[in-house]
């Protein structure tokens, strides 16, 4: 599904042309690649540079399709995935931050591929993606290397992902415009690895992270990183490579209870050349969302999240969280 950016494209046009309203940021929303691929290696997403104490229970729903051949592997995945994500980040002094997310995962056949074909033929894309060469709403979860199983999912299975430890540091904070801090991550490999819920080997990261305030009521968030991982050991071993990621996000303070967000995240492939794209090419992730300050320590939010590039990411992610700042 190509993604039509022009949503998030009039927001910064909008921010811009607004007067500005001061107040507390929310921070980006934190969305996580559910493709089954990324959601195995414990993929990273947007984060806010300022350490925080907050808890996040973060909800999202995917759908995806992306069945292909090559001449060494078999990618079937034809599903569709919920994922809640419950994130703890406590300070350690004032510029130290401790985060735990335990993510819980559910593969299953869904039922959006009705309304997804229906959406495709709207928009001119009849049989996206070869979507009517399977019949809607079933499972499948396969790869194969060399016509030996690699991963092979169990429909409806609700399990346990691979937990992350994080620390972020900050480098410099000048308490008016600008913060910037390093990230490293740690992935547990407490999912299986055998259906897609996690690496099978421990995995993880750094990120330089950068908060720059526009205006009193604009902040831009900016992300660079790589991961550090080593292989995936699922049914079959399969040798990986470390990947860089990147993101950039506008939060823009509507009003003292409503913030509006466009973020854009982009991640290399870790998989070794198959000869499919989906597989080979970087994901994308663009997304829009708003958030409701339902007090002054919590807050709710839903999110839109599309592939501009069709590789490496869901067709569609839609998402809910629910943040609590203590």
């Amino acid at each position: 599904m190509k993604n039509n950016l022009s949503l998030p494209l009039q927001l910064v046009l909008i921010i811009f042309s607004t007067t500005a309203f001061a107040g507390p940021f929310e921070g980006p929303f934190v969305i996580k690649n559910g493709y089954p691929l990324y959601t195995a290696i414990g993929s990273p997403s947007l984060m806010s540079a300022e350490p925080e104490n907050t808890l996040d229970i973060n909800f999202s729903y995917s759908s995806t399709y992306r069945v292909k051949r090559s001449n060494d592997w078999y990618f079937g995945i034809d599903l569709e995935t919920s994922t809640t994500d419950i994130q703890l980040k406590r300070l350690v002094g004032k510029e130290t931050e401790i985060g735990l997310d335990i993510p819980i995962i559910r593969y299953g056949p869904g039922f959006m591929d009705g309304a997804i074909a229906t959406y495709h033929d709207s928009i001119g894309l009849r049989n996206a993606y070869n979507r009517n060469d399977r019949p809607r709403d079933q499972f499948l979860l396969q790869i194969t290397h060399n016509g030996e199983t690699v991963i092979q999912g169990e429909p409806g299975k609700t399990a346990l992902g691979d937990i992350m430890v994080e620390v972020k540091q900050t480098l410099y904070d000048n308490h008016a415009s600008t913060i910037i801090s390093v990230q490293a991550f740690l992935n547990v490999p407490t999912g299986d690895a055998d259906s897609a819920f996690g690496s099978g080997n421990t995995n993880g990261g750094m990120a330089l992270l950068i908060n720059e305030k526009l205006r009193s009521d604009v902040m831009l968030y900016l992300n660079a990183g790589i991961g550090l991982i080593d292989k995936l050991e699922a049914i079959q071993e399969v040798k990986l490579s470390n990947y860089y990621y990147g993101g950039v996000g506008l939060e823009w303070l509507y009003s003292k209870s409503i913030s509006l967000n466009a973020q854009m995240f982009i991640q290399s492939s870790p998989f070794p050349k198959s000869g499919v794209y989906f597989v080979d090419y970087p994901s994308m992730l663009g997304s829009f969302g708003g958030r409701y300050k339902v007090d002054a320590l919590s807050s709710i939010g839903i999110v839109v999240t599309e592939d501009p590039d069709t590789a490496g990411a869901p067709d569609i992610m839609i998402g809910a969280d629910y943040r609590y700042q203590f």
